[in-house]
């Protein structure tokens, strides 16, 4: 988002000291720890909470080419002394094995007897768009090729009659990036490309030539995730097309610039669902008819918003299907029948139960619900859309992803994995599963690994779940152990995932374990907001207790165990760890929400009010205050050594959040703690970075983590 104007929060005022320090590289602290950051006073109150931040001008876009620069210097650093470690080469070794053991396969989507997937070959950096036919596969689209930095494939959508697809591609993981139409017969483009497109955002092919697409804002300096709109035109053509949906689009719903207007069609209806979403867990709900929005005069009508708690659209002839957990706190599916001048009142089709509800789609032969309970996937069919419900058996306990119906609406596909075994791709019909014939390869390395249950019980008594990898000969004493938390947005944490750098972590025999704590969807809507805002403090405790339990329970002890957060991660491990250092022997925050109070003036900060708090106000800002490890340094008593990655091209955590934190830590603790910081200009979020590129950063990554767990 545009950065805030410092003094347009209410109630706040500010002081800004006009004294700027400068910095020498060549100032190290005695611990080896990054070269001090340029500091700038700055006093503000806040809510009446006293604020000193030295480190506020990193936030200035004005300053980013000094933000940038004090970065490379500190990474340079931090990267020599990563390198240096002893176990570095052995570490990048068996990422390289893991990470290139065979094909690996993604976004399965068919069309009639054309099957199209990104596969990704042990010599690719990154995925290729590739069609199969008649049993030939070939590469449709590589989006290397005549480029000189990294290019990725974001998404994307084929079109109905199968001839044509359109290909998100952005480079240097940045993610905001270019539709291609390509042409599937002759693998050449097609028309112009469209963009600036956001890379979690497919077209929508409403007919074999027409379609729908979500456009970010064309300012390149202004925060991408604001500001979008919907619009409809043909595939290939030049301009914009006509807007559908956003705000300012009249007649239409209001949409707020916060939020993302989507329009999505399924090949089984003709009605035609639009959307105001977000970093959220709920949806608003609106519906047209597929004539109305191809010809650019949709008449929307409302069905819910953010107050229904309803997710994961499926529609199916007139029927319009929602995941509701209003009522229901795992999830119960709602029926509507969407008539030509009413909309029917909500049926429940799939009442609530213990399966915690997740995802949804049609077919012509019913909608497929996907579920879980402790992680492990579950699909459940309602034949005709109605039921009686009954359940998929699948083919082994792992996680399910990559729901798609196919494009002559007869089946459904969907990709299958566990902890030690790569996504496999089936389809479904009438219930009944099939291998599609993609499976992706699994690495030799990790046979013999076992992943064990268990639960920790954090300080109000609530039991939380956890999974522990661990090394051929199961349960070990003392293992060196990373532990990883999430936390956010009711996302699922101990679900099966298949991790080489999690396994290569293993294979040198260590541990890697996974804390469910509350704030995300292990235990349904209620777990979820009981971690979120103002809650964050109560998955703070879960997550020390997982971190007990590990250490009780003869896994790992505090000189052997790591905590580790990603993205909105951030808000939980390293709080988590200043509130208990000694429980850790080292924290790794990775590209991180680390200074939450600062949303406001950070590009994609306004899209997270609704899950973290809102600074304008008083009790949003509260709940900032108390999952901002930033400002939890102030109070700290020590923090044990920590590596903190950014990368520069990050549009979802802005890069001086990490730099911030790692500055601030340093010149509190760095004359006895080791403060690392480790960039990569040719990196975003993660999403989109090329295979030796991530091979790089966790080699650095696991080598610190062993050598913080063999210090003696």
């Amino acid at each position: 988002m545009l950065p805030e104007a410092f003094g347009s929060r209410g109630a706040v005022m500010h002081k800004i000291l006009l004294v700027t320090v400068f910095f020498s590289t060549a100032a190290l602290a005695a611990s080896n720890s990054i070269p001090p950051a340029p500091t700038t006073p700055f006093h503000e109150t806040v809510f009446g909470t006293s604020i000193d931040d030295p480190y506020r001008w990193m936030e200035d876009p004005a300053k980013n080419a000094e933000l940038v620069a004090w970065i490379k210097a500190a990474s340079a650093s931090s990267v020599a002394q990563l390198n240096a470690l002893p176990l570095r080469p052995k570490f990048a070794a068996t990422l390289d094995q893991a990470m290139r053991a065979g094909v690996r396969y993604s976004d399965v989507q068919s069309a009639g007897a054309l099957i199209f997937f990104r596969e990704q070959k042990p010599a690719d950096r990154v995925p290729k768009l590739m069609v199969r036919e008649a049993g030939r596969d070939r590469v449709l689209f590589d989006p290397e090729a005549g480029q000189t930095g990294v290019s990725a494939i974001g998404n994307y959508a084929v079109s109905p009659n199968g001839k044509i697809v359109a290909v998100h591609v952005s480079q240097g993981g940045a993610e905001v990036g270019a539709m291609h139409f390509i042409d599937v017969a002759t693998g050449k483009e097609q028309g112009s490309a469209l963009g600036p497109i956001w890379g979690e955002m497919p077209v929508t092919w409403l007919t074999a030539t027409q379609i729908a697409y979500t456009r970010t804002t064309e300012d390149p300096k202004a925060d991408p995730t604001q500001g979008m709109r919907a619009a409809v035109m043909p595939a290939g053509a030049a301009g914009q097309g006509q807007f559908i949906l956003g705000p300012g689009v009249t007649p239409g719903p209001v949409i707020a610039p916060v939020e993302f207007p989507i329009v999505a069609k399924s090949p089984v209806s003709d009605l035609v669902v639009g959307m105001g979403v977000g970093a959220r867990a709920d949806a608003r709900i609106f519906v047209a008819t597929e004539k109305d929005v191809a010809a650019a005069k949709p008449v929307w009508r409302t069905i819910a918003e953010y107050d229904d708690r309803v997710s994961n659209p499926a529609t199916l002839g007139n029927g319009l299907y929602l995941i509701s957990t209003k009522n229901a706190p795992n999830g119960e599916v709602l029926r509507y029948e969407i008539g030509t001048n009413a909309v029917g009142k909500a049926q429940t089709v799939l009442p609530g139960g213990d399966l915690v509800l997740s995802d949804m789609i049609a077919a012509r032969d019913g909608v497929y619900v996907q579920a879980q309970r402790d992680g492990i996937a579950h699909l459940i069919f309602l034949p005709g859309g109605r039921g009686p419900a009954r359940e998929v058996k699948l083919p082994i306990d792992g996680d399910l992803s990559d729901l798609s119906t196919n494009l002559d609406g007869k089946s459904v596909t969907f990709g299958l994995n566990g902890w030690f075994t790569s996504t496999a791709f089936y389809r479904v019909t009438g219930g009944v599963v099939q291998p599609v014939g993609l499976a992706s390869d699994s690495w030799d390395g990790a046979r013999g690994m076992t992943s064990a249950r268990d639960e920790a019980i954090s300080a109000d008594g609530t039991h939380v779940p956890m999974v522990v990898q661990l090394p051929s000969g199961g349960k070990g004493s003392g293992l060196p152990t990373i532990l990883e938390g999430y936390g956010s947005y009711g996302i699922n944490n101990i679900a099966p995932w298949y991790n080489p750098p999690a396994l290569a972590w293993i294979a040198h025999g260590g541990a890697f374990a996974f804390c469910g704590t509350r704030g995300g969807n292990e235990r349904g809507r209620g777990w979820h907001e009981d971690g979120r805002e103002i809650n964050k403090p109560k998955a703070h405790a879960d997550f020390i207790a997982c971190a007990e339990a590990l250490e009780a329970k003869g896994y790992t002890s505090p000189a052997m165990l790591i905590a580790t957060g990603t993205s909105a991660g951030g808000t939980l491990a390293p709080p988590s760890v200043l509130k208990r250092p000694d429980l850790f022997a080292a924290l790794i925050s990775r590209v991180a929400m680390v200074n939450a109070s600062q949303l406001g003036a950070a590009e994609n900060g306004a899209n997270q009010f609704a899950e973290f708090g809102n600074p304008a106000t008083k009790e949003g800002f509260d709940a900032l205050r108390a999952q901002d490890a930033f400002l939890m340094i102030d109070d700290a008593k020590d923090i044990p050594d920590t590596l903190v990655t950014v990368g520069l091209n990050d549009k979802r955590v802005s890069p001086w959040m990490g730099a911030k934190f790692a500055a601030k830590a340093a010149a509190k603790f760095g004359d006895h703690r080791t403060i690392l910081i480790r960039a990569d200009d040719e990196a975003g979020h993660g999403i989109g970075s090329a295979r030796d590129r991530l091979v790089a950063e966790w080699a650095d990554t696991l080598a610190f983590a062993w050598d913080r767990t063999h210090r003696q």
